[in-house]
Formats: C-alpha cells, structure tokens, sequence
C-alpha cells in the first residue's frame, strides 16, 4: 500500500512565489482573511453572494500564483469527510416541503431543499478551508506571529500573554508537517514489516493505528520537551523587552487590497441580501 500523507496535506505551508500579495502586510492579509470568512457565514443560502465569493477565489488565484493543483491536492483529504457529511445533510434535513421532496421514508428524506443545503454546506466549507490554507500559502508563519502579535497589542494592557499565546498557535502549525512526516515514516515502517492497514475487519484496524498513534504522541512530546529545552537555553521570556528585526509597515498596496476585499465581502453580503 503506498503511502505518501505529505503530498497531500499542503496546510500550513509557505509558497515562496514572491506575488504582489505575499508582499503585502501580513496585518491586511488576516484582516481580508477575517473578512472574506465572516461573508462566507454572513451569505447564507443565497448563490448570488457565494458567485462573488468564488469570483474573489478566482482573482486571489490569478495574482498570487499558487498552483490550483496544489490547492486542489490539500482538500484531497477532506473530500470524504465532505461527501459523508453531505449525505447526512441530504438525508436529514429537516421539514422539507412536500413539494420538493422526491422520495421519504420516516425521518429519512430526499429533497430540493436538502441537495440544496448541502451544495450551500459543501462550497462553504470549501471556501473557509481556502481562505485559510491561502493565507498559509502566502505569508511566512514569522510575519504571522508578528502580524497577530501587533494586532493584539492592546490586550496586553488587560495582562494577556499575547507573544505566548501567537507562539503556540505559530509552533502548533509548524508541527503539523513535522507530524505528518512521522506518520508516514510510522505507516511506512509498519507495511515494511508485513503490517496491512486496509484489510482486516473494523476492530483490527483499530487495533493497527492505535500501534501507530502511541509512538506518535511519544515523538511528539519528546519534541515539544526538547523545543522547551532549547528554548530555555536561549532564555526565552516571552514578549517582555523583546525587539523586532523587521518592523511591519501599512503602505498604499495595502491599503487597496484591503479596500478591494472588503468591496468583494460587503457586495457579496448584500447580493445575499437582495437575491435569496
């Protein structure tokens, strides 16, 4: 059985394509992110906003040069958790109308209103899996943890620990392909030794991956124990008299490209809003 996990989980990964918008303020990129996320819920079920929506993924597509391939490649593994979850949603809406319903049998039913649903469920969470794995793509996890950490700046009037809390969230993304890579090197390992993880009934298999989840947590913790180690070596404080090599600046670029998403976020709203 050939294995290769981290070919298809790109999340959290950096593109060096050197576009007009890796260039821009990490500080507009999560804003626009932030922006285009909270119209995707704001839509609800209309196709006219979600069409402005998808038009934004085209344009983001086009200036920033990432690869569809590559994008397409990530969702690779979140194409069966969707399809199950569309049934689901298909076969479970709730009080569809008579006039729509093609087959029904207790609670069970096929409807207009519930393929519907789940095509709004399906390019929604398509779209929030994008906006995000973009804004990976094209900023460095750094000037994230800089951008978030200046962002949150005034919190720490109210003693919030905000250089502590970006640099967990900045080392938990870091190690999603450093874990990836050890799973595969696990899989790997095991099917070198006879081991086959898709034959065997339910229970078996079970009894499979939890052979591979244990050495996996260990790994884990021995990294995290020995990033703590090394950290403390180099007397790390947290954020308390730190300075920063490159300090980030809001230029004209951004100032349009942050108007140009917010136009795509409101238009799409308020399409919504006019085109049910």
């Amino acid at each position: 059985m050939a294995v290769e996990f981290s070919r298809n989980i790109t999340f959290g990964q950096y593109l060096d394509l050197r576009s007009p918008i890796h260039r821009l303020d990490p500080r507009t990129k999560i804003v626009g992110v932030a922006l285009l996320m909270l119209a995707t819920f704001l839509v609800g079920s209309s196709f006219a906003g979600y069409a402005i929506l998808l038009g934004a993924v085209a344009l983001i597509q086009l200036v920033s040069r990432i690869p569809l391939g590559y994008v397409l490649r990530g969702m690779r593994l979140l194409f069966s958790t969707m399809l199950i979850i569309f049934v689901f949603q298909v076969l479970f809406y709730p009080n569809p109308s008579p006039a729509s319903t093609f087959w029904q049998w207790g609670i069970i039913s096929i409807s207009t209103d519930g393929l519907l649903q789940g095509v709004v469920f399906l390019v929604r969470v398509v779209l929030l899996y994008y906006w995000t794995s973009t804004l990976m793509f094209v900023t460095p996890l750094m000037d994230l943890a800089d951008g978030l950490e200046v962002m949150f700046d005034p919190l720490k009037r109210l003693r919030v620990p905000v250089n502590e809390l970006v640099m967990v969230a900045v080392i938990a993304l870091k190690f999603v392909p450093l874990l990836v890579a050890e799973i595969e090197r696990l899989v790997k390992a095991q099917a070198a030794r006879g081991e086959r993880f898709n034959q065997g009934s339910l229970v078996e298999r079970a009894r499979k991956v939890g052979g591979i989840l244990i050495p996996l947590f260990v790994n884990a913790f021995n990294r995290a124990e020995v990033l703590t180690t090394a950290m403390n070596a180099r007397c790390y404080r947290g954020g308390r008299g730190r300075t920063k090599r490159r300090l980030l600046q809001f230029n004209r670029i951004d100032a349009l490209a942050l108007l140009l998403v917010t136009l795509l976020a409101v238009g799409a709203v308020a399409l919504s809003r006019l085109v049910p």
